[in-house]
């Protein structure tokens, strides 16, 4: 009776999932257990898993399962590192193997006698020089990620807004995929006018945008992706922005900062939230407690009513009107402009521009440790005291710019006909901007929509 084999292949890297690599290691074991007279029973399969990094294998997993039941004679491998690269793995496996009486076979290095205590020795010294190997390929590993963060140089593969390109020397560079950078460039567009999140993903999903990975966008999806310091041709390493990128930036630096001063601060005038489905639905505010108005049924009318005690209740119609002629008549004036906050561009460009020329002598500094001119505690050393300085230049230059919410609005004869336009995010952002609006107390049992029981304040 013909011995029993398992063949185990394993590849530690797979990034196209070709699973090429375990298909020569399949053939050239089979071609072994066919010379010996071994009938293959299992073939067990680890694709693309690294045995050094500790990462549960299932192919490996059941291998030995197989052994400790009893279902196999033989293990073929086509080298002893494709079974292990950890010395404590290694163990578990001489004693199951010393246990079971199963016999070790690999392509490359012959067969494995763990039955003496001098295959054993052997067993471990290889297992010894595997686990250098992985921990020297690592630290090789990591110095080149290391300095190609610090020459701006991408690595991995091509995210979303852009394609990668190769010269005839292999060389890589990014180039902009001009119909998903426009799609980044939209969705900021709509941030910086006040839309939500929400109202931006729903409006993905209705053109039938293709999202990153090809389903339907998600809020986070979308916030994530505007979020991208590499939107703006910043490279990042371990967290840490270190230097410009190597490929075109999708956003000006502006553009980006105003972005995430939006996005970042939670007490943002352009916050409209994620569920409002009226004009003034958490904005306007009860006259007696000082709660925000919710939207009721009163009878069989929508109302906005004290969310907190029910103070207060008026028909929501009247409201909405209300606040929206006052709104369209203010805004065509001529002195409409004054409603916007004072003009802080200056401000913000001197501070863009210092921020840009710390980054540029963090950059210096980054391409001297690449070359060799400082080592790299002098490289911390110099990135600890630019990194504060750049932060702080960077929050300075964040200050969330009142004239894409506005724009079309101001000024305008026909602001009306712009205001039925705009999405019903955009408008509550509007007024949440320039207004309070609070709703008094009316006297008991009138009926008729008295004005004076709503008063508009217009914010500084």
């Amino acid at each position: 009776m013909s011995r029993r084999a398992a063949i185990y292949c394993r590849i530690s890297s797979d990034p196209r999932d070709t699973g090429l690599g375990v298909d020569r290691q399949q053939q050239e074991c089979l071609a072994l257990a066919a010379a010996r007279g071994w009938s293959v029973v299992r073939t067990h399969v680890d694709n693309d898993v690294s045995a050094y990094s500790g990462k549960r294998r299932p192919g490996y997993q059941s291998l030995m399962a197989d052994l400790a039941g009893g279902a196999v004679d033989v293990v073929v491998a086509w080298h002893p590192d494709r079974l292990h690269r950890s010395p404590l793995e290694l163990e578990g496996f001489i004693a199951l193997v010393e246990k079971t009486g199963a016999e070790v076979a690999t392509v490359t290095a012959g067969n494995w006698d763990l039955a003496t205590a001098t295959g054993r020795f052997f067993a471990r010294q290889l297992g010894g020089v595997a686990r250098y190997e992985s921990e020297h390929r690592g630290e090789r590993l990591r110095a080149k990620l290391e300095q190609n963060a610090t020459r701006g140089v991408t690595h991995g593969r091509a995210t979303y807004g852009w394609v990668a390109e190769y010269a005839p020397d292999k060389t890589r560079r990014d180039v902009l995929n001009d119909a998903e950078a426009d799609v980044v460039r939209a969705i900021a567009r709509s941030l910086l006018a006040g839309e939500s999140l929400r109202s931006i993903t729903a409006d993905l999903n209705a053109r039938s945008v293709a999202s990153p990975r090809g389903g339907e966008w998600q809020k986070g999806m979308v916030r994530h992706l505007v979020l991208r310091e590499r939107n703006a041709g910043l490279r990042v390493h371990q967290g840490q922005v270190v230097g410009q990128g190597s490929w075109p930036p999708i956003l000006d630096a502006s553009t980006y900062e105003q972005v995430r001063a939006v996005l970042a601060d939670p007490s943002r005038r352009t916050s409209t939230g994620t569920s409002a489905a009226h004009l003034l639905s958490g904005i306007a505010r009860c006259g007696v407690c000082g709660a925000t108005m919710r939207v009721a049924w009163n009878r069989t009318v929508h109302s906005y009513r004290c969310s907190d005690r029910s103070c207060v209740s008026r028909r929501k119609e009247d409201v909405d009107e209300l606040v929206t002629a006052v709104l369209l008549a203010r805004l065509a004036q001529p002195d409409a402009a004054d409603l916007l906050s004072p003009d802080t561009s200056a401000e913000r460009a001197a501070a863009a521009h210092e921020a840009q020329g710390l980054r540029a002598r963090l950059d210096s500094a980054a391409d001297d440790y690449a070359d060799g001119k400082i080592d790299r505690r002098q490289l911390e050393r110099i990135t600890a005291r630019l990194r504060p300085a750049i932060d702080a230049a960077t929050s300075r230059a964040r200050v969330v710019d009142d004239v894409p919410l506005l724009d079309g609005l101001v000024g305008a004869p026909d602001a009306s006909a712009v205001w039925e336009r705009l999405s019903l995010s955009r408008r509550r952002a509007v007024v949440d901007l320039l207004m309070t609006v609070t709703v008094l107390r009316t006297r008991q049992g009138v009926r008729i929509f008295d004005p004076e029981t709503v008063t508009i304040e217009w914010r500084a």
